[in-house]
């Protein structure tokens, strides 16, 4: 009998503590983190849209500056690209063959915010206009009364009905407009030249480019009083001829250089937070951390800035109130994220392959720790407080 507990209470704890089928987060980890985290999907709320509009052949619609206008920025959703192939079965001898003849570049659907500054109906006022006459008659009565048409002529009713009028005269200026309003090219430009959204992750981007983009509907919203908390928004559904994809990097300092629109200093704050300026922080190697310090206070003295200079020496002083644990502090770190580089950190943003730590030798390791503590000293040795005392 006591054999048997002893073979139950064996069994239990191997099944307890050795379950094969009991998994902590490696796999995950592997699967998820690896390589700058490439099988990690991506955000939807990570986008920008920019509108490449094609005012410089066209001249610049009225009340609508765009450069001062970017109107990626108040877009609510946007779809990416949709394709549909068309495609027929065939028999051959008795076996199935599926062959596509045509592709089909099916429309999305773009969702601005109605903005306090009427920018996205400006947009569309003069998208509107450019290719349809209706909305350029002017009227006897209402907000254009009392202005005269081209020429001086007098301004018609545009509610008079013409049916038995002798004439309609002034009256026959509506629908389409085919001609062109550029007089060096004689072509009518299109309004968009294409609309590039872009999807960010890990400080790399997608690009969607649609080409020649034309507007097949547009909505506005509804006034509801209902809807105490709701917001106003329109709808605009896209088509296109064609789709062009790219991929990139971001430029930390100037994205606006390659994501057109994005990071432009009229709209987005590139100031750095409290907690991150140069020498705030008690990070050695970190952002706002003594080697960014020391940065910062040599371009803020080439670029003239005294008092940025002083800032970031005070700041340092501050931070560093014990100047003979500096060299330590940063021979510790500074060994810590070698060896994070070393073992292949996941969230590296490179295509470089590093040896792991057990691969280094005892030599490398003492040149790397001298390399250092010499780099650490020189750091030391150039960074002073404004009343001139080294730290």
């Amino acid at each position: 009998m006591a054999g048997f507990f002893q073979e139950f209470a064996k069994d239990l704890t191997t099944g307890f503590f050795t379950n094969d089928y009991l998994r902590d987060y490696t796999h995950a980890s592997k699967t998820f983190t690896t390589n700058a985290y490439a099988n990690a999907p991506k955000y939807k709320f990570l986008y920008h849209v920019y509108f490449d509009t094609n005012f410089t052949q066209m001249g610049s619609p009225p009340g609508l500056d765009p450069k001062a206008h970017n109107f990626g920025l108040v877009v609510k959703s946007a779809q990416l690209p949709k394709y549909t192939f068309d495609t027929a079965i065939l028999n051959q001898y008795n076996r199935k063959r599926i062959v596509q003849t045509k592709i089909k570049y099916d429309p999305i659907q773009i969702t601005f915010h109605d903005d306090n500054s009427n920018m996205i109906t400006n947009l569309w006022s003069n998208y509107y206009t450019y290719y349809y006459k209706d909305g350029l008659q002017t009227d006897i009565i209402g907000p254009n009364a009392g202005s005269q048409g081209e020429g001086g002529a007098s301004v018609p009713d545009i509610n008079q009905r013409t049916q038995y009028a002798p004439t309609i005269s002034g009256y026959d200026d509506w629908g389409y407009i085919g001609e062109s309003k550029n007089v060096l090219t004689g072509i009518k430009a299109p309004f968009f030249r294409a609309i590039n959204i872009y999807g960010f992750n890990q400080h790399n981007f997608t690009l969607y480019r649609l080409i020649n983009p034309m507007i097949s509907s547009f909505s506005h919203d509804t006034y509801d009083y209902k809807e105490t908390g709701g917001v106003m928004e329109h709808q605009m559904t896209i088509e296109y001829e064609t789709v062009q994809y790219y991929a990139g990097a971001i430029d930390g300092k100037t994205p606006s250089a390659i994501v057109t629109g994005f990071g432009d200093a009229s709209n987005y704050d590139n100031t750095l937070s409290p907690i991150s300026q140069p020498g705030g922080n008690s990070s050695i190697l970190g952002q706002g951390g003594l080697v960014d310090g020391v940065g910062g206070f040599v371009d803020a003295l080439s670029s003239g800035n005294v008092l940025g200079a002083v800032k970031i020496a005070g700041n340092l002083q501050n931070t560093f109130k014990n100047p003979a644990g500096v060299l330590n502090a940063a021979k510790a770190e500074a060994l810590g994220a070698a060896t994070s580089w070393l073992v292949n950190t996941p969230n590296r943003n490179n295509q470089f392959n590093f040896p792991t730590a057990s691969s280094i030798t005892a030599s490398a390791t003492n040149t790397i720790n001298q390399g250092i503590v010499n780099a650490a000293q020189t750091i030391a040795n150039k960074v002073t407080n404004p009343s001139g005392v080294q730290l």
